[in-house]
Formats: structure tokens, C-alpha cells, sequence
């Protein structure tokens, strides 16, 4: 069973059955010296910090993961007006990523309207480029959410493993092994 996670007040074709209460997930996040001067010489090229921003997913994916294992454990079967918030702590050297919402027990009542559960909807995501044009660490990015969906916390590991098994099985560099693992 999963969870139909919306960020609607309601769920179209579906009956709130019973208001469970609030849920939330939370993860907080620091970068060290390495990931700090890595993302500053980034930053002094302009443009995307990505060191930041495969960080920035991974913890907004793990905290709806939380939020998703809440609800589940409280009976739940769907979370309403969801939302995420970022907050700094600690003088800046932390980021806190919440997400928030009303689990809440649904019925279907209109046969027409098919949920979807989270996990496919992020599978359908359009890439605003083609595969062929992703940097490196754009594809890695991509990789680590599709990934992160499925493994939570676990998924930085499980790509890694992925990765290097491709790169010994097929004897290709670590980029075509993202890119081929990409692809499928």
C-alpha cells in the first residue's frame, strides 16, 4: 500500500473518510570543510551550486520519506496540503528541511480519477534537457532522486554500488556507467 501525497487542500475524486492529524518529516543538514570549499569555487564560476543541490534533494526527498513512513504507521492512506520549508540553524552552518502535512484516511469516489503514487509521479519528471546534454553531476543528480525515492537514506550507497558494479561488469568509465544507469 502507499501513501497519495498531494499538496491540494483536498483530493479530487476522493472522500476524506477521517482526519488522522498532522504528520511531518524532518532532516537536518550540514556541509563540511570539503563540500564548502568545493561549493565556493563552484559559486566564484557563477551559476548553480551543484554540491548544493544534490544535497538540497537528498534531504527534501528523505524528509518526505519521513513524513510518508508517518503517515503509514498512523493508519493513513493519504497526506493532504502538504508543504516543505527550509530553515538555518546553528548561525547558518545547518539547514533544517521539514515536510508537512494532514494524513488523513480517503475513499475513492470518483472512478475516473486515478492517484498516483509519488514515486511514479517523480519517475515521470520531464527533463528540461536530454539525457545526452546533462553534465555529469546532473545525470548523478538525477540518478540520486530516482534513487532516493526508492532506497530513502540508503540511496547515495545504493547508487555508488550500482555504479561501480557497471563500471567492472562492462568495463566503462564511471560517467557512462551514470549515463547508461540513467538511461534505463
Amino acid at each position: 500500500m502507499y501513501v497519495i501525497v498531494t499538496t491540494l487542500p483536498t483530493l479530487p475524486g476522493y472522500k476524506v473518510k477521517k482526519i488522522i492529524g498532522p504528520v511531518y518529516g524532518l532532516t537536518i543538514r550540514t556541509r563540511g570543510l570539503g563540500g564548502q570549499i568545493a561549493a565556493s569555487l563552484e559559486a566564484l564560476a557563477g551559476g548553480e551550486v551543484t554540491a548544493y543541490v544534490v544535497e538540497a534533494l537528498k534531504a527534501r526527498r528523505e524528509a518526505l520519506q519521513r513524513m510518508i513512513n508517518m503517515a503509514k504507521k498512523l493508519g493513513a492512506n493519504a497526506v493532504i496540503g502538504t508543504d516543505f520549508e527550509t530553515s538555518d540553524i546553528m548561525n547558518g552552518t545547518a539547514t533544517m528541511f521539514s515536510c508537512y502535512g494532514t494524513a488523513v484516511i480517503v475513499e475513492k469516489i470518483d472512478p475516473d480519477i486515478e492517484a498516483v503514487d509519488y514515486e511514479e509521479i517523480a519517475n515521470q519528471m520531464i527533463l528540461t534537457k536530454t539525457t545526452e546534454d546533462l553534465t555529469t553531476e546532473e545525470a548523478y543528480s538525477k540518478l540520486l532522486m530516482r534513487y532516493t525515492l526508492i532506497y530513502g537514506s540508503r540511496a547515495e550507497k545504493m547508487l555508488e554500488k550500482d555504479i561501480k558494479q557497471l563500471m567492472s561488469r562492462e568495463n566503462i568509465s564511471r560517467e557512462e556507467a551514470i549515463r547508461k544507469l540513467l538511461a534505463k
